[in-house]
């Protein structure tokens, strides 16, 4: 009898001292686990957030330069309209003095009735957190690309 209460004794021993050694583990690993999972769908959410915007943002340049041109009088004026609209497409989603616009025309002058106006903006967008000792293996940026036409008027009048 004495043997096993002995055993008894001694199961019910090692079963709190188990119990003892697993109290706040299961917090411990639940934030580890936590911030794994939750780190990584952070970054992705940041990076896809900018391209969407990087997106917007030469469609935009694309359209509204492209329309610009079209309603200026002047070749000249159309010119600066229409850098002057891809500015303020690139700055508003965030990209103030990055992108590029280039207007090209099917006649010359550009603005004769029925010409087409094609606008192509084109914008790199750096991905977020990436360390500059990674960006010559890992690639850094996507480069976004956009085009757009427009017709001039048929009506319109010559100048």
């Amino acid at each position: 009898m004495k043997g096993l209460r002995q055993t008894a004794l001694a199961r019910r021993l090692r079963q709190r001292l188990n119990a003892a050694d697993d109290q706040g583990s299961a917090l411990i690993e639940f934030i580890v686990i936590g911030l794994l999972l939750t780190l990584p769908v952070f970054y992705l959410v940041i990076t896809l957030a900018r391209l969407q915007a990087g997106t917007y943002a030469v469609a935009a340049a694309a359209r509204e330069s492209s329309r610009m041109f079209v309603t200026a009088p002047t070749d000249a004026s159309g010119q600066a309209r229409s850098q002057a609209a891809a500015s303020m497409a690139f700055a508003d989603q965030g990209f103030p003095g990055e992108g590029s616009v280039q207007m090209s025309c099917s006649k010359q002058p550009c603005l004769s009735p029925d010409s087409v106006i094609r606008g192509v903006s084109d914008l790199d967008v750096e991905l977020p957190l990436i360390p500059d000792f990674l960006r010559g293996v890992v690639p850094s940026s996507i480069h976004l690309h956009s085009r757009h036409v427009e017709v001039v008027d048929h009506y319109r009048a010559r100048r």
